[in-house]
């Protein structure tokens, strides 16, 4: 009894299986394939998987899980995990108005690549002669060279503003930090601060 041919649905099974993807999206047949089916006498019509296909169980940057999934919604999620790679990615933030508490704020890099810090402190200058409040960005370096800091100081005796936005080549599973401290008796300021992941591309 002749054995009946099998449907394009499991062929495309069979092939993901044998390529390791048990659980991924099903691809379209490649070349070899369909080449093999025709000689057998089961001749297929090519099925065109949206490019990239992305049969693994994560996409790269979200780590978006694509298993269990059909080939085009495994797509649409590579596809959108690429369009989110070019846009930054906020990672912590704090915001603070007339404190007299130092505040600090912490991630840790996901992956060695670009982060932007930026700070805005603004001092009401009702605080005593020659005392400040001082906030120190702390990161390791992307190289191996260790621990790396930056210093930025608002002067607390007068109404003033300081800000910055500092890019950091950070190494990932590392910390980057931002810490403050005052220098004399406390008095009111106010203080945002943003760590942003940059993206590796873009499409402006």
């Amino acid at each position: 009894m002749a054995t009946p041919p099998l449907s394009l649905l499991e062929l495309q099974k069979a092939q993901a299986e044998a390529e390791g993807f048990v659980n991924g999206p099903y691809p379209a047949l490649n070349p070899a394939n369909l080449n093999t089916q025709d000689s057998i006498g089961n001749p297929q019509t090519p099925s065109v998987s949206p490019v990239p296909y992305y049969p693994s169980a994560e996409t790269p940057n979200l780590q978006l899980s694509t298993d269990d999934m059909s080939a085009a919604i495994a797509n649409n999620f590579v596809i959108l995990d690429a369009v989110t790679a070019v846009v930054p990615v906020l990672q912590a933030s704090l915001q603070v108005i007339n404190s007299v508490i130092p505040q600090t704020l912490s991630v840790t890099a996901a992956k060695t690549t670009l982060y932007n810090v930026s700070i805005y402190m603004k001092a009401a200058g009702t605080g005593g002669a020659g005392t400040t409040y001082t906030k120190t960005i702390s990161y390791y370096a992307a190289d191996g060279s260790g621990l790396q800091q930056v210093t930025l100081i608002l002067p607390l005796d007068s109404e003033n503003v300081v800000m910055e936005t500092y890019p950091l080549l950070a190494l990932a599973g590392t910390p980057i930090s931002t810490s403050g401290v005052f220098s004399g008796a406390p008095s009111p300021y106010t203080l945002s601060e943003r760590i942003v992941e940059m993206p590796l591309t873009s499409n402006m």
